[in-house]
């Protein structure tokens, strides 16, 4: 069973008291997730630069331009016009879509004004879509549950790409024109 980030149990005055103690437990998995997410937002832009055949020396004006959501969308497209039917890889849309819900946890993280008190530490993010606030990362451990799952995600999206590539056999790399 999780255990709450709590310093003190049944102490209604132990949510509003400030802790001020030792965080490094937090700092630390709040560390390993944007590392990891960061893995993973490069992860997609190498992608996505070899599918659309990017050049690598229009690698920063190009691809400087997606956010990591556009990232996601961008997959899809490319998959979609990589496959016969016009359709994305069911595989790539379905982890296009988990990568997504990590970026959901990943403004959270960053966005939402974090707490420590003598209660526990939370993060507290009020939702754009809802505009209900709501309590993230209570329990020690979640962000290492999705820091591992992102580690997760990350090799599966090379999987299904490979396994995408090995399918649709050899592509057909095109020249580019010189433009004089």
């Amino acid at each position: 069973m999780k255990q709450r980030r709590a310093r003190m149990k049944e102490n209604i005055l132990a949510d509003i008291i400030g802790f001020n103690g030792d965080r490094r437990d937090l700092y630390c998995e709040i560390g390993r997730f944007i590392f990891e997410y960061s893995a993973l937002e490069q992860d997609l832009r190498r992608h996505l630069r070899r599918k659309a055949q990017v050049p690598f020396d229009f690698d920063a004006p190009i691809m400087s331009a997606f956010d990591f959501a556009r990232l996601c969308n961008a997959m899809n497209a490319v998959s979609a016009i990589e496959e016969a039917d016009g359709l994305p890889d069911p595989a790539i849309k379905h982890l296009m879509s988990k990568a997504l819900k990590i970026n959901d946890a990943r403004v959270a993280v960053v966005h939402g004004s974090w707490m420590s008190t003598y209660a526990g530490d939370r993060a507290r993010y009020v939702s754009r879509t809802s505009m209900k606030p709501a309590n993230h990362f209570e329990f020690a451990g979640d962000l290492d549950e999705l820091s591992d799952s992102i580690v997760k995600l990350r090799r599966e999206i090379s999987e299904a790409i490979s396994a995408g590539d090995e399918r649709r056999g050899p592509k057909i790399v095109k020249k580019r024109r010189k433009i004089d």
